[in-house]
């Protein structure tokens, strides 16, 4: 193809574009405003030995060492899903054999990395606030272990992966221009979501390894690595 023809072709494309977010947005606006929650604690956890005496949170489940062994199938190698400098990933799975009463979920589970870059600092920061936060556009923390040595956070599985894993890897599963644009629109509404917050969140590691996308690929969770938190 020549110069005129390529322009053309990308033209068009980009009108595309334009037409698919127009609806895309005109569907998420209106009578598709779904509601969100925010709740910070007002007395935060100041240290993980502070956490330990103080738990406190309803929505936030306490696991044992053992029990995210046993969801891991004692962490093996074959359920990692993720690793990288603050530990690593493993999918598992949660059900009545491994916590009595709890019911069957399948949940990803991160180890911190003792020498890793992520310390007790920031995995306290996930426990105070991200347990807290509820938005259909991020990840939802579901419990943690902080038994001994060991710092586990457990979160609910995003079956489709990483964004990274579509655009840059052979998947069965092709994105086509309106879901990019609907993962692109989710991404927003999230880092959106964290921005206003009453304490505003800064995720300080936006790329597409961290967003991930739950089964009908429409969504755009984000799993956090690294945050802080603006004080004024």
């Amino acid at each position: 193809m020549n110069d005129a023809s390529d322009t053309i072709m990308f033209s068009r494309r980009l009108k595309l574009c334009a037409r698919e977010y127009d609806q895309i947005r005109t569907e998420t606006q209106g009578s598709n405003e779904i509601k969100t929650q925010t709740v910070v604690p007002l007395t935060p956890a100041r240290d993980v030995k502070d956490l330990r005496q103080n738990p406190g949170y309803d929505n936030v489940c306490i696991f044992t060492y053992e029990e995210t062994r046993l969801a891991t199938n004692e962490f093996r190698p074959d359920h990692i899903i993720g690793e990288g400098g603050f530990g690593v990933v493993y999918k598992g799975v949660i059900d009545e054999k491994v916590k009595p009463g709890y019911p069957t979920t399948v949940v990803a589970v991160k180890e911190l990395n003792p020498d890793g870059f992520q310390g007790d600092r920031e995995w306290l920061a996930e426990v105070n606030y991200l347990g807290q936060f509820s938005h259909p556009n991020l990840v939802k923390l579901i419990g943690y272990c902080c038994e001994g040595d060991h710092r586990l956070l457990v979160y609910e599985y995003m079956e489709s992966g990483s964004l990274e894993r579509h655009l840059f890897r052979r998947t069965d599963c092709s994105l086509t221009w309106s879901k990019r644009m609907r993962i692109a629109l989710g991404a927003a509404k999230g880092l959106a979501f964290l921005h206003g917050a009453g304490r505003p969140v800064i995720y300080r590691d936006f790329k597409s390894s961290n967003v991930l996308l739950d089964a009908v690929i429409h969504l755009s969770p984000l799993l956090f690595n690294v945050i802080s938190f603006r004080s004024d």
